[in-house]
């Protein structure tokens, strides 16, 4: 892969990849990482590019080389609020409250809405935009739609910070429904340039709308997610049947 494909350094999106398994518990503390070689192997890289990636999860302190002995899980990093699995309302905004966006371009167009999504309000700011976590790094690209009579209340906050956290604290109790559907696709060469991965990775893409007590859509937008920080988990119970007699 080219610099043209991706600006990222590769050894980034190794250092994402071992991250993701220490965050999912399949790297466990204390756990032995596997050698430099045969990392090297896996990811069809260069044994430099594997030292690089182990450099700097050792700088954030989730793992340790013992002389002699190989290098070892530190400790579990810090929770990343996922997308997917964290997408509960009103609990979304709150978990967004640390992640800030880069804006690539912007308009006033309207959103591409289906039918089953909501009405249209009289006009929308349009913001295409990079969004960072915690920990600054890049984990999506999102095109996003918040009504303009929301937009105009507080333009530069929602230029600079999470919308739907915005929005929430704007008008909570008219904020009644979020709308989701969640599907794979692959990263052109522009999306992987912003988020540190190769083109033809595959994504999580994240189609979202929110609407007030009328309907109205005040917020939509559709994300292109890394794969390494998705994460999809469900429980279903069986109805426990009524006993007639009791």
């Amino acid at each position: 892969m080219t610099a043209a494909h991706n600006k990222s350094p590769l050894y980034h999106s190794i250092a994402g990849a071992l991250r993701a398994l220490i965050a999912s518990g399949e790297l466990k503390v204390g756990a032995q990482l596997p050698t430099i070689a045969a990392m090297a192997k896996r990811y069809n890289v260069a044994p430099v590019t594997v030292r690089e990636a182990l450099r700097l999860l050792t700088e954030e302190g989730l793992i340790r080389g013992r002389r002699g002995s190989g290098t070892f899980v530190n400790e579990a990093p810090p929770r990343l609020t996922s997308p997917v699995t964290e997408a509960g309302w009103p609990q979304l905004p709150h978990n967004l409250r640390e992640h800030r966006g880069r804006i690539l371009e912007t308009d006033d167009a309207p959103p591409p809405l289906l039918l089953h999504e909501g009405t249209l309000a009289a006009a929308y700011r349009r913001m295409r935009r990079v969004h960072l976590d915690e920990r600054s790094e890049p984990f999506r690209v999102v095109e996003l739609f918040v009504a303009r009579h929301y937009y105009d209340q507080a333009p530069s906050r929602f230029d600079q910070e999470m919308v739907l956290v915005v929005l929430e604290e704007l008008d909570a109790v008219n904020l009644v429904e979020m709308r989701q559907s969640f599907s794979l696709t692959i990263a052109d060469a522009e999306v992987a340039a912003h988020l540190g991965v190769h083109a033809g990775d595959p994504l999580g893409r994240l189609r979202r709308s929110l609407v007030d007590s009328r309907g109205v859509v005040v917020y939509f937008s559709i994300a292109l997610i890394r794969s390494d920080r998705i994460s999809l988990a469900w429980s279903m119970r069986r109805p426990v049947p009524q006993n007639p007699s009791a």
